[in-house]
């Protein structure tokens, strides 16, 4: 779309899905994408950060989740479904049970970013860190022999987490941003990989699942983002 910047909305104003979508369409700047269906908003990084820019968060975060999906994968993307994948993930959590499709954030191998959940709505991502975080997915199967991170998502994958850290005034660490792995499904506590646990985000994302694999392998990355 190639229409002049302009604003959203007034920091923390509420618009009705069919106004936020003749705002967005008249205010997209050039460089931006934003597109909608429903709830799901869908955005490359430029259009993310504007979207953020608009947006107060009035809700205590601490914690940014990286998971993977698992399913769908990168065989599942074509490069044209994305609101059709998240249409599916909504309706597999809410048959769990869920009150919505589970993440606030989704990002897609070809690097574009939807917002699902509610940025200001407690996710139903990691039990035990949902209340004071933001669960993201990354569409794809990272476990071992699996998918592969491509480059625009690996470039999408570490910018998010920079924009989110310096937007909430969180230390770039392992304190801060997280995977489910370290989680132990049963009891919600952090145990750094001990107990019962998912292979979330993936044993080979970013050259691993824990947390010393994050430390030497994903945070400095993000640390080098320029955001």
């Amino acid at each position: 779309m190639s229409k002049k910047a302009g604003s959203l909305g007034k920091i923390g104003e509420s618009l009705d899905p069919a106004r936020m979508r003749d705002e967005m369409e008249r205010h997209v700047p050039e460089e931006a994408i934003m597109q909608s269906s429903g709830q799901f908003i869908l955005m490359n990084r430029k259009g993310f950060d504007m979207w953020l820019e608009g947006h107060e968060i009035i809700r205590d975060i601490e914690l940014i989740q990286n998971h993977h999906t698992y399913i769908p994968n990168y065989d599942t993307f074509d490069g044209e479904n994305h609101f059709k994948l998240l249409e599916s993930m909504k309706r597999s959590h809410l048959k769990r049970g869920f009150s919505d499709i589970a993440q606030n954030i989704t990002t897609y191998p070809d690097g574009m970013i939807a917002v699902c959940r509610p940025i200001n709505t407690t996710p139903a991502g990691i039990k035990g860190a949902n209340s004071r975080g933001i669960c993201i997915e990354h569409i794809g199967d990272f476990d071992k022999g699996k998918d592969e991170v491509s480059d625009e998502h690996k470039k999408t994958i570490l910018w998010i987490n920079a924009v989110l850290c310096k937007k909430l005034g969180l230390e770039v660490s392992t304190d801060t941003i997280v995977y489910h792995h370290w989680y132990d499904l049963k009891t919600g506590k952090r145990k750094n990989g001990e107990g019962v646990t998912k292979s979330c985000p993936g044993t080979a994302f970013f050259g691993g699942n824990k947390v010393e694999d994050a430390e030497k392998n994903f945070i400095p990355l993000i640390k080098n983002e320029k955001v």
